[in-house]
C-alpha cells in the first residue's frame, strides 16, 4: 500500500496521507514521499494549490512511535524531515489548504501549522501531548507562532493539552470550523475556489507574507531541529516511549 497519495485535477493538486489503520502516523518513508511530492509541485507551474489530507477519519496522529521504541535514533531521523517539510509545505509558491478531521496531534499538528489554511472540524484533536514521551515538540514553533501568536503558542506547546477544533480556532490555528464529517468536503471545496483565482496574485500575496513573516530564512526551521536532536534518543525518551508502548500494547 501507498503511504501517500498524489491526484491532480487541473489546477489542483491533492496529497492524502495514506496509512488510514494507524491513523496515518508519520513514517520516515512517508516524510520522504511528502518532501518529494511538495518538492515536485513546487516546480510545477500549472499547480494553483495543494490539498493536504488523510485517508480514513483522522489526519494524522503524530510519529510512528512503534518504529522509535525499535530504534529510539529514529526521533532523530523524524524530526529533521518534519520540519524539511513543514519548511517547503510554507515555501511552496502555491497556498497549502489542509482538512484537518479526527486528529492533528504532535507531528500531525506541525503539519497543520505549515498550512496557509487550515478547515477543522468541531471535534478534531488538536495538540502536542508528547513532553511525556521525553519528546520536544519544538520543530514546530517557526510556524506554531506564526499561525497562533507567541502567548497561545506558548501554552500549546507546554502544557501539552490536547484542544478541540473549536478551541483552537480561536487563536487562529484555522480558518474555518465545520463538522467532522463535513471536513473533507469543505475543505476540498475551499481548496478548488483558491485554484481557481488568478495565480499571479495568489502566489505573489504568498511570496510577500513569507517575506514578511520570516519564513523564507532558513535558520528559522534549522535550528528548533538542531535544538530537539539532543533528545534523540536520550535516556529520559527511551524509558518513557518504551513503557509507554508496553501499557499500549498490554491494553
Amino acid at each position: 500500500m501507498d503511504e501517500l497519495l498524489v491526484n491532480r485535477e487541473d489546477a489542483l493538486a491533492t496529497i492524502s496521507l495514506n496509512d488510514p489503520g494507524r491513523r496515518n502516523a508519520l513514517t520516515v518513508s512517508m516524510l520522504d514521499g511528502l518532501e518529494s511530492a511538495l518538492k515536485a509541485l513546487a516546480n510545477d507551474p500549472g499547480v494553483q494549490a495543494v490539498l493536504l489530507r488523510g485517508e480514513g477519519s483522522f489526519f494524522c496522529a503524530g510519529f510512528d512511535l512503534g518504529a522509535i521504541v525499535d530504534e529510539p535514533m529514529t526521533l532523530q531521523d523524524l524530526v529533521a524531515r518534519l520540519g524539511r517539510v513543514t519548511m517547503r509545505m510554507r515555501s511552496l509558491p502555491a497556498p497549502v489548504i489542509l482538512a484537518a478531521k479526527g486528529a492533528a496531534i504532535a507531528g500531525g499538528c506541525a503539519l497543520l501549522t505549515g498550512a496557509d489554511i487550515v478547515v477543522l472540524g468541531d471535534e478534531t484533536k488538536v495538540g502536542y501531548p508528547v513532553h511525556a514521551l521525553g519528546i520536544s515538540p519544538a520543530v514546530t514553533i517557526p510556524t506554531l507562532s506564526q499561525a497562533a501568536g507567541d502567548g497561545p503558542a506558548r501554552a500549546m506547546l507546554m502544557d501539552g493539552r490536547l484542544r478541540t477544533g473549536r478551541e483552537v480556532l480561536e487563536t487562529g490555528l484555522g480558518a474555518d470550523l465545520v463538522s467532522e464529517k463535513s471536513v473533507d468536503e469543505e475543505a476540498g471545496a475551499l481548496a478548488r475556489h483558491v485554484a481557481s483565482l488568478p495565480p499571479v496574485a495568489v502566489k505573489a500575496t504568498k511570496r510577500w507574507l513569507n517575506e514578511l513573516d520570516g519564513s523564507n530564512d532558513p535558520s528559522r526551521w534549522t535550528q528548533p531541529v538542531e535544538g530537539s536532536a539532543p533528545l534523540a534518543g536520550s535516556g529520559e525518551a527511551v524509558d518513557l516511549l518504551g513503557r509507554f508502548w508496553k501499557r499500549k500494547s498490554s491494553s
